[in-house]
Formats: C-alpha cells, sequence, structure tokens
C-alpha cells in the first residue's frame, strides 16, 4: 500500500519549467576522459549570465588547461550583435559579428520523468530521467523552485543484460542565483574584465575584428542540448 502512495505522488508530480533569467557556475566533467591529460581537459569551469526575457547571454569560461585559454561570449539577441573576448599571454582581443538568428527558447523534455527524490549537496531534489535506449538523461532539480542541480548524460552498454550504464558528461550547477542578472554584466566592459581573465584592462567594441562575412560564433550548450546560445 505504502509503494502504491508513493508511486501515485510520483506520477502526479510535472517537471518545473526551466528558469528563464539566472546567473550559476557550471562545473563539466567529460568522464570518459583522463584527468592526467592537459588537453582535451576532462573538466571545465564558466560562468553563465542568462536573461531570456530580455534576449541576451554571456559565458565566461576559465583558463583550466593550457591549450584552453579564459574566454568570454556575450550574445546581444536584443540587439542582434554578438562579441567573443579571448587572451593568451595575458594580451586580450576580441571579435564581433552580427547576431542573425533568434535566441534558443530553453526547454526541459516533455519525455522526462519523475523516478525519486534524493539529497544533493544539502538539498531535497527530485531526480527526472530520459531515456533514449542507447542514451539516458538524468536531471537533478531542486524539490523547491525548480533550480537544476546536476544534469548528467549515460551510455548504455548494450550487451550488458542489465542496461549497465557508464556516465558520459555531467554539468554540476552552482552558486545558482534565480534572477536577472545586471544589464551591466552583458556589456564590454564587464565582459573584458572578467574574473577569468589575468588583465585588468578593458576593452572597447570598437577595438574588435568584424568576424568575416558576419558569421558568427558557433553555439554554446552550456546544460546538454535544453539550454544553449
Amino acid at each position: 500500500m505504502l509503494s502504491a502512495l508513493l508511486a501515485l505522488a510520483t506520477s502526479s508530480r510535472s517537471l518545473p519549467p526551466p528558469p528563464l533569467q539566472f546567473s550559476a557556475r557550471i562545473v563539466t566533467t567529460a568522464h570518459q576522459l583522463n584527468a592526467t591529460d592537459d588537453y582535451p581537459p576532462r573538466t571545465r569551469q564558466l560562468t553563465v549570465y542568462y536573461d531570456f526575457p530580455a534576449r541576451r547571454s554571456r559565458v565566461d569560461y576559465d583558463g583550466v588547461a593550457p591549450h584552453e585559454p579564459p574566454k568570454a561570449f556575450v550574445r546581444r539577441y536584443d540587439l542582434q550583435f554578438e562579441w567573443s573576448v579571448l587572451e593568451l599571454g595575458g594580451e586580450k582581443a576580441c571579435q564581433k559579428s552580427r547576431l542573425r538568428e533568434a535566441m534558443p527558447m530553453p526547454r526541459w523534455p516533455e519525455a522526462m520523468r519523475l523516478v525519486g527524490d534524493e539529497m544533493a549537496r544539502g538539498r531535497r531534489c527530485e531526480r527526472w530521467r530520459e531515456d533514449h535506449g542507447e542514451e539516458v538523461v538524468e536531471l537533478l532539480v531542486e524539490r523547491d523552485g525548480g533550480a537544476p542541480v546536476r544534469l548528467t548524460t549515460h551510455i548504455v552498454d548494450p550487451s550488458s543484460p542489465d542496461g549497465e550504464r557508464s556516465p558520459l558528461l555531467s554539468y554540476e550547477v552552482l552558486d545558482f542565483e534565480p534572477a536577472a542578472p545586471p544589464e551591466e554584466a552583458f556589456r564590454m566592459l564587464a565582459s573584458s574584465t572578467s574574473p577569468v581573465f589575468e588583465g585588468a584592462g578593458a576593452l572597447r567594441v570598437e577595438q574588435c575584428e568584424r568576424v568575416a562575412q558576419e558569421m558568427g560564433f558557433p553555439y554554446i550548450h552550456f546544460l546538454h542540448s535544453y539550454y544553449y546560445t
């Protein structure tokens, strides 16, 4: 009887909608890579400033490996303009481009199902799962408020009778602030003086080299395929 009641309570819950305004630090881990290798790095750290209603985003990458210099990407969909800042050997450079497309809307998959509750980093969380057969995605969100805590993709061993899984890539969401970042965070001054850079000097948009044919920059997927910019 108790198990039936628990199953009923679980089935009646809905996955909270994805937050639309926040700032957070995200640590990604590629579990199949060797932690002792410099490149590609097994872990990456990035800071995300995200405001979907205002149509703007910023992602700062820490330089965690010799072949991964610190960089910042700002996309002002509201202004149809974007730029990136890169630091090599203490010297900063930037590129700019027109931004032609609309800001991608974040989404959680409709097929995700609740598999239970658990504690993570001292927080009561819900574990949601999407099963693609050979790939399984698990999402932890806070029970109160729905803030994302961790997202992990797994590969399923097809030869295993029990469907044994191995983690591929995880996204650990830290220092989550569920509020609109200030508009100043999406300006050149803030992005070119980000804490990820060693040099304190700021850049101006006029100093940026224009990307050839205004092709812009590749999308950044900072929470699997559910959040990208």
